[in-house]
């Protein structure tokens, strides 16, 4: 049997998001990687499953990537999810893929959910054309310079942040926008607390030192 590797979309925050075809193909893999110990632990007890599992994460190698593509070759059925949503959007689960299309192991997908998509539906905005950033450079000036050339398309842009840095990060780059642009401000988004702003980035500016630490999707209209 070709083997095979699955990437799965897991929640963003609803566990009751994850399809179907997902929960299987994690209940019935031979082989599961997760993105970190404790978000991989808490959802395979969620199914109800007993599986060991290996991780890859920003913190892998390039050897310890290879090492899991040959586990992958010699196992049936592998399955990749990272913490939530969408696998290789901004992880590193991409280099493994590449590495799997290699040795001519098959790849298929069990979508779901997205953050960044569940954002822009929300947000209102014109969604053709869009260009998702991800993450923006953790230093100041190149993340200033970065976000001008984006500026520069005309799209709505999606931006990804981290609860610890996004208040600091939109401080820097709001101001490079005229104050009556709109924005949309995703916090926790499918989740019980959940927070939803749209309006001016002049006015987002004002309230950013109101929201809590949480993970953050912001959206600028074209």
């Amino acid at each position: 049997m070709k083997p095979c590797l699955t990437l799965v979309c897991t929640p963003i925050g609803n566990f009751s998001d994850l399809s179907e075809r997902g929960k299987q193909t994690i209940q019935s893999a031979n082989l599961v990687i997760g993105e970190e110990f404790k978000n991989t632990s808490k959802l395979l007890k969620k199914l109800n499953s007993s599986q060991d599992f290996q991780l890859l994460n920003e913190h892998s190698t390039s050897e310890e990537i290879l090492n899991l593509v040959n586990k992958i070759k010699s196992t049936p059925l592998t399955c990749l999810f990272s913490d939530g949503g969408t696998p290789l959007l901004e992880d590193p689960g991409l280099e493994l893929v590449r590495e799997c299309l290699k040795e001519d192991i098959e790849i298929k997908v069990a979508p779901g959910a997205s953050a960044f998509l569940v954002a822009l539906l929300l947000s209102g905005f014109s969604t053709s054309p869009f260009t998702f950033i991800g993450f923006l450079p953790r230093d100041s000036g190149d993340r200033i310079n970065r976000m001008k050339k984006f500026l520069g398309l005309k799209h709505t842009l999606i931006l990804y942040e981290t609860p610890y840095r996004y208040k600091r990060a939109f401080r820097e780059i709001l101001p490079l926008l005229k104050k009556e642009t709109r924005v949309f401000l995703g916090l926790n988004l499918t989740c019980e607390d959940e927070i939803i702003f749209r309006g001016n980035c002049g006015d987002l500016l004002k309230k950013l030192d109101d929201l809590p630490k949480a993970n953050p999707v912001l959206i600028i209209s074209n």
